[in-house]
């Protein structure tokens, strides 16, 4: 079967290979901090996604332009993504953004923006600016969900509900130039495939263009790695999370832009699981058994 996978998309969009460049604001989370202020959820260590020390100190323009001279030292000829990536890049006023936002579009190789966030900081003006954005480059939002079942929000500490999420992204789809997309994380406690596969269905019901797939990992430091050590929490190892993928793909078909099938965490911060083979390895026999379905 085939699945439309992000890469594929942006090359069929633009006529050329466009790649992703990390952008950071340091913003923090109101989930850690003084808005909700319940300790974050239990999964998360943002550290372990990105390395922020190459980046403290300079601003989006400079971050911009290190990326881009990096990707050009290699020989890559392609555009880019503005990609505002780490903890929650709309825990600020609108006009914070729209200057962070306006630094990257003066580079003539960004062809696009992309915000990662949660749902319970999507003011409507917040939105009316991106979609603004939209109307000119294109615009992906991208919300964090995780699950769409309030036991497991609840249970993962994740600080807002279903109904959340699900008035940020009605609100976003009534703008008619932004892409969205959900972020979900598979293999969550007390989820089984079925969960899982319901999550994606509701998604794309409610209209989301894609989704970001993570399995889920014990990061040292946060509350799960807690939770494993004790024996309380469960993770996949690579041969059962490419059976789900499988058992997923049929339902995401090529309705949803799959911006990632596979979570990296970074070096020692990862606790678990520790695959014995490497992402590139896993996804070429991932879209190998993916031709006989």
């Amino acid at each position: 079967m085939k699945v439309l996978t992000f890469a594929r998309f942006l090359r069929e969009r633009f006529g050329f290979p466009v790649k992703k460049l990390p952008v950071h604001l340091f913003l923090g989370c109101p989930h850690r901090e003084n808005r909700i202020g319940k300790g974050g959820c239990y999964y998360c260590s943002n550290s372990s996604f990105s390395q922020l020390t190459d980046y403290y100190g300079l601003s989006v323009e400079n971050q911009i332009k290190k990326g881009i001279d990096t990707y050009r030292r290699k020989g890559f000829e392609g555009g880019f993504i503005a990609y505002f990536q780490t903890y929650t890049n709309t825990y600020c006023d609108t006009e914070e953004i729209r200057k962070a936002v306006e630094q990257a579009l003066g580079f003539e190789d960004v062809v696009g923006i992309s915000v990662s966030t949660r749902p319970d900081c999507l003011p409507d003006d917040m939105l009316d600016f991106f979609d603004g954005i939209g109307s000119k480059r294109m615009f992906w939002l991208e919300i964090g969900l995780q699950s769409a079942h309030n036991k497991t929000l609840e249970l993962i500490n994740r600080g807002h509900n279903f109904a959340c999420f699900e008035d940020a992204l009605l609100r976003a789809g009534r703008r008619e130039n932004l892409f969205l997309c959900t972020h979900l994380i598979l293999g969550l406690p007390g989820e089984d495939r079925g969960d899982m596969a319901e999550s994606i269905r509701i998604v794309k019901k409610l209209g989301s263009h894609g989704i970001k797939l993570h399995h889920l990992q014990i990061i040292r430091g946060t509350e799960f790695e807690k939770w494993y050590r004790k024996g309380q929490i469960s993770v996949l190892d690579w041969q059962e999370y490419l059976e789900l993928l499988l058992y997923l793909a049929p339902i995401i078909g090529e309705d949803l832009i799959v911006h990632r099938w596979v979570a990296e965490a970074q070096g020692e911060l990862l606790i678990a699981p520790k695959w014995d083979i490497t992402k590139q390895e896993f996804l070429k026999y991932f879209y190998e058994r993916l031709k006989s379905i």
